[in-house]
């Protein structure tokens, strides 16, 4: 074999089913091999960031390691907020890059030339921010140890994306590595059996325990064991909002979640809890608010983490830092809990409290559903309703990505999926290889708004080619609604660049649908919206259904900044989201844990 042949062989040794590609002069021998594959499907895309996000969606549902294949220059630079989306959100990707010949490779780097080779870039530059690791691979013999050690640290520890640079002399110079590649991985942390028991103890001893569930508990593949062990130790839970399928909504020890656009259930009981127990969530502003002093700052904080560089938080003292992995942190705790019965807890009315500031403060208004002009939250509502129990929900940023992420009702086995970290407009082309990694299982149901869709508009021939099953909920309304309110709420008025009349070009989207072949629906009205939205999740392939909301639309709960007469801008109490309480009736309710 070739270099490039044991590359795609590997991949294939993986058993990695499906890649993105997209082709190029400096990938010459890797498309040969590539297209010389009995075992690997590909989805050619139209730009090289959605190759990484069709990647990225794949590992996330897979359970392996995304792979995307593209050349060198201005095809890996367009790579790089898929990359980014990536690493900050933790998906294993591995970018397999091109480029031109490794003696032009060597001497750029070794004199500092700006560039000799074609289309060459400093890729190490580039990439090394957004990957976990960059690898230049300019001896062959190395090949199938750095394949080994690029697809370990993607998948293992902290996932998160590599990239692998291949000159194209290198491609077709013969492999003389053995198959497969003999290296062993670096030995794991692990979590002490007593460190396990005395935090199960401590959470049986508390009066008022609670639960902070991140992505990482998914990360780790353990959702399902999660969710058993809530029973047994008896413990009321709140998501960050990147853990929001960890839990169904309607689980008995569901309170709701946090953040800056929370429930007001959800941060009742994280400031009035005495132990919070923190599992696979960084703690990033979006969950704790910006105020992070006041953050559950009543309570013993007791964090797990895999990544030893989040133990050291910004702002919110950890009381105990635990180093390592849900996996192992999860199964001894199932072991020990049926070993030691009397590790189990009991917090009855602890948990009666927060279901009932669950039930008194519903996310979903009245007013939501009344009026001529549909709201978001309500189409989000009415989606699901009527959404499977598999299916899948991604939403690209924006109000879009807060409504979904306040509203959706997870039930059964529906994963939801946002673009947490980098927030990037264009995220919904993550359902490219979320649908494949998916299909035979439920639908994918992508919310975007009409402005955040124009990032990858190009993708619809590639929905449309292969026939994806991805149904597009358009929220139509008329440019960046989040930007208008962020903007309103710091008193920016008129508001600046957030809408069609201001000069935002937003096409006619039935047109533009049309014109890639794509299945297209619409709706105007709030009576007409649950048969529209039926007929889109009936039909068959892909298909756009654009629903016309209000423009104005404010997404409430949530943390609100209070502008101050001198021009700056202080928080609220992490427990008073906007709309806000009145301090008698805020009272009342915290002092609701402390009652018997």
């Amino acid at each position: 074999m070739n270099v490039a042949e044991y590359i795609v062989r590997y991949v294939e040794y993986r058993e990695i089913e499906h890649a993105y590609v997209i082709v190029g002069g400096a990938a010459l021998w890797i498309c040969k091999a590539l297209g010389q594959s009995k075992k690997l499907k590909f989805t050619f895309v139209n730009h090289e960031q959605a190759a990484v996000m069709g990647a990225d969606g794949y590992a996330r549902i897979s359970g392996k390691a995304g792979v995307a294949f593209v050349t060198n220059g201005p095809a890996l630079t367009n790579t790089v907020t898929g990359m980014a989306q990536a690493y900050v959100d933790s998906s294993p990707v591995v970018l397999f890059t091109g480029d031109s010949n490794s003696r032009h490779v060597a001497f750029e780097g070794e004199n500092n030339l700006r560039q000799y080779g074609t289309q060459d870039v400093k890729t190490h530059r580039i990439m090394e921010p957004v990957t976990k690791k960059v690898y230049t691979l300019t001896d062959p013999a190395k090949t199938g140890e750095v394949l080994a050690e690029a697809f370990y640290l993607a998948e293992n520890g902290r996932p998160g994306p590599v990239c692998v640079h291949v000159p194209i002399d290198i491609q077709s110079s013969a492999c003389p590595c053995a198959f497969p590649p003999v290296w062993t991985p670096p030995a794991e942390p692990e979590i002490p059996m007593r460190t396990v028991e005395d935090v199960l103890r401590t959470l049986k001893e508390a009066k008022r325990p609670l639960i902070l569930a991140g992505q990482g508990v998914r990360l780790a593949g353990e959702a399902e064991r999660f969710r058993k062990l809530l029973p047994e130790i008896d413990v009321p839970v709140t998501n960050a909002r990147m853990g929001i399928d960890t839990i169904e909504t309607d689980n008995p020890y569901y309170v709701g979640r946090c953040g800056n656009h929370g429930f007001r259930s959800a941060h009742f009981a994280i400031q009035s809890c005495d132990v919070l127990l923190v599992l696979g969530s960084r703690l990033a502003p979006n969950t704790t608010g910006y105020n992070v002093a006041d953050f559950a700052k009543q309570a013993k904080k007791i964090l797990v983490e895999v990544d030893p560089a989040e133990l050291t938080q910004y702002g919110v003292k950890i009381d105990e830092n635990i180093h390592g992995d849900l996996r192992d942190f999860l199964a001894k705790a199932e072991s020990l809990l049926a070993a030691k019965p009397e590790l189990r807890g009991s917090h009855g009315a602890w948990v009666s409290v927060c279901q009932d500031w669950l039930k008194r403060y519903p996310l979903l208004q009245k007013k939501y559903f009344q009026g001529d002009i549909i709201n978001s939250y309500q189409l989000v509502d009415t989606v699901t309703q009527l959404a499977g129990e598999e299916d899948i929900v991604i939403a690209d940023t924006g109000s879009s990505c807060s409504i979904v992420a306040q509203a959706w009702q997870v039930r059964g086995k529906q994963r939801v999926f946002i673009s947490g970290g980098l927030s990037a407009m264009g995220y919904w082309a993550t359902s490219l290889g979320l649908a494949e990694a998916n299909r035979g299982r439920g639908q994918v149901l992508c919310f975007v708004g009409d402005g955040a869709l124009q990032m990858n508009i190009q993708e619809f021939a590639t929905l449309a080619a292969y026939q994806i099953p991805v149904k597009i909920f358009l929220v139509s309304n008329d440019g960046y609604q989040f930007v208008r309110m962020s903007q309103g709420g710091y008193n920016i008025n008129p508001p600046f660049g957030t809408d069609a009349s201001d000069g935002v070009p937003i096409p006619d989207m039935e047109k533009v649908t049309k014109a890639y072949g794509l299945h297209y629906l619409s709706c105007r009205e709030p009576a007409k919206l649950k048969e529209t939205v039926q007929e889109a999740l009936s039909a068959e392939g892909p298909t756009v259904c654009e629903v016309f909301v209000s423009k104005d639309l404010e997404v409430e709960p949530r943390l609100k900044s209070v502008a101050k007469p001198d021009g700056t801008f202080g928080m609220p109490s992490y427990e008073n989201l906007y709309p806000n309480l009145p301090e008698d009736v805020l009272k009342a309710e915290m002092a609701k844990a402390f009652e018997g």
